[in-house]
């Protein structure tokens, strides 16, 4: 999935500042998972990872990507009819969610130009063919849910799965903030589930991974003491529910029917807002959380463009814990853009500089 701030080019450069550090797998937390591709490499690398986010839809990232430790059997009854199946695999519960016949249904009606809110504000997130399929996909998920056919981790594993097919062939330019006045080529592509793999640990250490969903500090209360903490927190005021609010949407459902708002379809987000975003609490949040937080060590990913100053996250990380044993470490990258230049937005520049803090907690 396209996703601001996603760390899966700089996954390399995150495991060899740990491998520098000298740091030995145990347990992690990463309590801003976003599409869990940090924790995903940690635990590869053998960590024990406890994710978080606030987002639906990163929970759903979560447990097909760390928690889950292997693709989970499903019920033949989910074939439909007089099943004779005992079980079925992921692969053919998404091929029974292909051959649905497309029913019109929330997305249809408000992000598509078919229904009659997507006509009043021109919403062209999705073609009404995609629109229509993505309805019926999630709303026999959500039937098998309320039937006990499915249990949690096996639904997250799908409402995943769904996430990542709908952003193939959404047309956006990566983020929901806004949609492409035409169609792009990609959007008029029919939508496809494709499979997606847990990660299988490579280590007993890495058994026992779970995911989360709700605050930081919540995560990190019910998590205990650490080996390290990863951060990962936003960068700016771009608050991520109104730029992924139709992935959220699909993670979350409409049962019953959010109340959406502006050109674009917003959903309620009010509980997902986060200090992060904003001046003026960007600096008590990191403060907060690291006073908090019981962990031997602590990393926190940041570029040169966040809201916080560099000198204040020194401080901060200083104060916190052992101050001789801060480090800072670099690399760059291009910068990931949704859109070009043009008369209304003017990039500085592609390149982006990338800085990992460190310190070990007294």
């Amino acid at each position: 999935m396209r996703y601001i701030g996603n760390k899966t080019k700089l996954v390399p450069f995150l495991l060899e500042t740990i491998a520098e550090l000298g740091l030995t797998r145990g347990v992690a937390s990463d309590p801003f998972a976003g599409t869990a591709s940090v924790g995903r490499a940690l635990k590869t690398a053998g960590w024990r990872v406890h994710c978080g986010d606030l987002l639906a839809a990163s929970y759903a990232y979560q447990v097909a990507r760390v928690e889950l430790d292997r693709t989970p059997r499903y019920s033949g009854a989910l074939s439909g009819g007089s099943a004779t199946r005992r079980t079925m695999s992921y692969g053919s519960v998404l091929r029974v969610l292909e051959a649905l016949p497309p029913r019109p249904g929330f997305v249809t009606e408000h992000y598509t130009p078919a229904g009659e809110d997507g006509r009043e504000h021109g919403r062209m997130y999705f073609t009404p063919e995609n629109g229509a399929a993505i309805d019926s996909f999630r709303e026999r998920v959500s039937e098998w849910g309320r039937e006990g056919l499915i249990d949690r981790a096996g639904e997250q594993l799908l409402l995943a799965t769904l996430i990542q097919a709908a952003d193939r062939v959404a047309n956006t330019t990566g983020v929901y903030a806004s949609f492409v006045k035409t169609w792009q080529p990609n959007a008029t592509r029919r939508i496809r589930l494709k499979p997606l793999r847990p990660t299988v640990p490579l280590a007993p250490s890495a058994l026992g991974c779970s995911a989360f969903r709700g605050q930081a500090e919540t995560l990190l209360r019910q998590a205990g003491s650490l080996d390290l903490l990863y951060l990962d927190p936003p960068y700016n005021e771009r608050q991520y529910p109104g730029y992924y609010h139709i992935p959220e949407l699909l993670a979350q459902g409409w049962d019953p029917p959010p109340e959406l708002r502006g050109k674009t379809g917003l959903i309620p987000d009010d509980d997902l807002r986060s200090d992060w975003c904003r001046r003026g609490r960007c600096e008590a949040a990191l403060r907060s959380i690291l006073d908090l937080a019981d962990a031997r060590h602590v990393l926190l990913s940041y570029n040169d463009e966040g809201l916080l100053p560099r000198d204040s996250i020194e401080d901060a990380f200083r104060t916190s814990g052992d101050p001789d044993t801060f480090r800072v470490f670099t690399r760059g990258y291009r910068r990931y853009r949704s859109d070009s230049d043009g008369p209304g937005r003017r990039y500085r520049g592609d390149a982006v500089r990338e800085r990992v803090y460190y310190v070990r907690k007294s």
